[in-house]
């Protein structure tokens, strides 16, 4: 197997930072914690100051971090009216460690290519895809290729052929199996057939995200890591990260082999932009434009309840005898980002890159019944 791996650690300031204890009254409760506060940009406050009942969710903790079907979550956390009012880190890991976030490296990668346009590197997301790599252009046949968009790779419609959901990874059946044993990624996810007309129909393709990589290159002259550290992780104050590549050192944008590892809080940083409008501390990190194009519904998927806008999965949940609208991202092995719009509410979870089941919808599942009453 042709993988390739590097750690890429990018810091602006300390690594760790100066820790301070917020004055927590005598009369508050054990379970009222207020978080540490450190000067990453976040505000804390106790889940009582927000209106969430802190001995469940207290509870809630506990039973992940004393019951060995959940040894597989690494962490928990919860943002709620602009404060981080709960973390817990599980089974050897903590603040500072760096969690590999699979497909929720997707949504990443779909931002850093609405980043692009505001910048005016890519026109639109309806530019031919093998137009932005000539490279590759020249070695790709069949002219109906040439209507392959930006748009259809961020909403899994390209028209390639691609076997992913359903099969192993491990299955060298697996198109993303094959592509990680090919010598070069890009040039393998291009080459696949052409089976439906781009734009037609939903079909779930990591090789389609990874092309990405390769676009963010070419447009800008910048590896999508780098790219990533000057437009997103330095106006959002993220001061270390890794980042998979793969066979030919492309930072795998798909995530592949895990894609990008972010601390825990530095996760929710980025949630943060898509539940206010692009903005962080006053900075605008993206456009709102492209917060609405990329999380509104592009396809409902066949025989699914769910919808997928520009490498999100926006949906509804039934709460409080209402639909209330949520947008999500998801990764291999239990990676959970819940961004409520309604609630100002975002949670995360992080998981371990396993395909054993982590269990971790249960206390998803059983935060949300806390919170929603």
């Amino acid at each position: 197997m042709k993988r390739k791996s590097l750690l890429l650690l990018f810091v602006f300031g300390a690594l760790f930072f100066t820790a301070s204890w917020r004055f927590i009254p005598q009369s508050r409760s054990e379970n009222d914690r207020v978080p540490i506060r450190l000067n990453d940009g976040w505000e804390v406050a106790s889940l009582s100051e927000v209106g969430i009942d802190p001995g469940k969710i207290e509870q809630i903790t506990q039973e992940v971090r004393d019951n060995e079907r959940f040894d597989g979550i690494h962490s928990m956390l919860i943002i709620k009216d602009g404060k981080l009012v709960h973390e817990a880190y599980f089974w050897g890991h903590q603040r500072n460690s760096l969690h590999v976030l699979a497909s929720i490296t997707k949504s990443i990668t779909s931002t850093l290519i609405g980043i692009a346009i505001d910048k005016g590197f890519i026109k639109s997301v309806d530019e031919s895809v093998l137009s932005l790599l000539p490279q590759y252009a020249k070695i790709i046949k069949d002219p109906k290729k040439r209507d392959i968009t930006l748009r259809h790779l961020l909403t899994m419609s390209s028209g390639l052929e691609w076997i992913e959901w359903g099969s192993s990874y491990n299955d060298e059946h697996n198109s993303e199996f094959q592509m990680v044993d090919s010598e070069d990624w890009i040039e393998y996810v291009l080459r696949k057939p052409l089976k439906a007309k781009p734009g037609s129909q939903f079909l779930y393709n990591t090789g389609g995200v990874h092309l990405l990589s390769a676009v963010i290159k070419s447009t800008t002259g910048l590896k999508a890591n780098q790219f990533a550290e000057k437009y997103l992780f330095e106006p959002l104050g993220i001061y270390a990260y890794q980042w998979n590549t793969d066979s030919t050192g492309n930072p795998c944008t798909g995530g592949t082999d895990g894609g990008v590892g972010l601390r825990t809080r530095d996760i929710a940083k980025f949630g943060w932009l898509f539940l206010h409008n692009g903005k962080w501390k006053g900075t605008q990190v993206i456009s709102e434009g492209w917060i609405k194009l990329a999380t509104q519904t592009h396809f409902k998927i066949p025989d699914r309840r769910d919808h997928y806008g520009f490498c999100w999965w926006p949906g509804s949940m039934r709460r409080e005898g209402k639909d209330i609208d949520y947008i999500a991202s998801f990764g291999y092995g239990g990676q959970t980002l819940y961004l409520i719009p309604e609630k100002d509410l975002i949670i995360v979870f992080t998981c371990a890159l396993t395909s054993r089941n982590t269990y971790v919808f249960v206390p998803v599942r059983k935060t949300f019944d806390t919170i929603f009453r």
